[in-house]
């Protein structure tokens, strides 16, 4: 199957048959995989008269002794289950995003939570292959696809216990087949590039984490140089990124092009009282596509000012854009604001430069930040 052109930022393909097939596909073998899970969490916890069309063949008993504690789910699936069963406002939205999605248009959709608790179960103990029409290896992102972009959804990924949980999803969800044929050919020269160990299991790489934050290896001309560094004038690229958006004169409160999508330099900057010195300033916006260098350096050469990590959500995205077929993808401009992010102040030796800010923002699987600060950037 040829897909059609990326989308803005390279998120995900705009052929949405890519993620429609995998889904089904990943639907199909955790119905074989996770048979007696399927049935038993829907004879515990079964659906309401007017969902059984939707669950169809997944209805199933189970013995009259059987428990939660006999799904042996992992921990924070677990916690997820536990979480939609105990809190009602939780318990709300997640039956709401898996009814309101129907309104949404066509294509593969889990129809209810009980079998994206199995699903995301599944997922934790295997990972997709790279995919080259644009999976990109986010499999809880295409889990959600559709549920996320409902009132509801929205309103469930903003929820600080729901958020709490999903960080501990991606500080343990265990990821393989990166170093296929296909990936390699997205990533040419990868053990020549980055450090690693292409003779170890995972090249030597101890998780999803450690894999995706790969530094390049030492080499005599730098692999990514730096341009003019002795021009202070010149404001690098912090990071391999491609455009996104570049706003001008940006207000204390704006609205991004697409889809009137509300823009914050003081949510952005987690209400800083620093926020106000870039207002009517410029903000420049980039993304990071999967294969992409995923470590960020400094613009300017000068002093760190102030660093902070915000806490923010991770799968959340504004449900103004419903027709997104890989959602967040439409959404980075709101995601500026909401998601897990890592603030950086630099005071930049060039005084007409001045004070600016450099934001890292985590997007689904790949939504933690970490800042360290190894020397003086000259």
């Amino acid at each position: 199957m040829s897909s059609k052109p990326y989308r803005v930022g390279q998120w995900l393909p705009s052929d949405k048959k890519v993620l429609d097939e995998w889904l089904a596909n990943l639907i199909k073998e955790v119905k074989v995989k996770s048979k007696d899970k399927l049935e038993l969490i829907f004879a515990l916890h079964p659906p309401a008269e007017d969902e059984e069309t939707a669950m169809g063949e997944l209805q199933s008993t189970a013995t009259l002794s059987a428990t939660d504690k006999d799904l042996h789910l992992h921990a924070p699936v677990e916690d997820l289950k536990n979480a939609i069963l105990s809190d009602p406002e939780i318990n709300m939205f997640f039956h709401q995003m898996f009814w309101q999605q129907y309104t949404l248009p066509e294509g593969t959709k889990i129809p209810s939570w009980q079998l994206m608790i199995i699903t995301l179960d599944f997922i934790m103990t295997t990972a997709p292959e790279f995919n080259q029409t644009g999976l990109v290896g986010f499999p809880i992102n295409v889990i959600l696809n559709w549920p996320m972009a409902t009132t509801a959804g929205f309103a469930a990924f903003l929820n600080d216990k729901v958020k709490q949980i999903l960080a501990m999803f991606l500080s343990k969800d265990p990821r393989h087949g990166w170093f296929g044929e296909d990936a390699m050919k997205a990533m040419p020269n990868f053990a020549k590039e980055f450090k690693c160990n292409p003779l170890a299991e995972h090249y030597g790489y101890t998780s999803w984490d450690d894999f995706f934050t790969r530094e390049f290896r030492d080499h005599p001309v730098p692999i990514r140089p730096v341009a003019s560094p002795n021009n202070d004038y010149i404001v690098a690229n912090a990071c391999e990124s491609a455009p996104f958006q570049l706003s001008a004169a940006v207000k204390k409160r704006d609205f991004f092009w697409i889809k009137k999508q509300r823009y914050s330099l003081d949510f952005m900057l987690n209400m800083s009282d620093l926020a106000k010195q870039f207002h009517g300033g410029t903000v420049y916006q980039a993304f990071l596509s999967a294969t992409s260098y995923h470590r960020w350096h400094s613009p300017v050469s000068g002093t760190i000012h102030k660093t902070e990590l915000v806490d923010g959500s991770y799968y959340s995205q504004t449900h103004n854009i419903q027709d997104d077929p890989a959602s967040p993808n439409m959404s980075q401009g709101y995601l500026a604001q909401v998601a897990a992010r890592g603030i950086v102040l630099h005071e930049a030796d060039n005084p007409d430069i001045g004070l600016m800010c450099f934001v890292s923002i985590g997007m689904s699987e790949v939504s933690s930040n970490e800042i360290t600060v190894k020397r003086r950037i000259k």
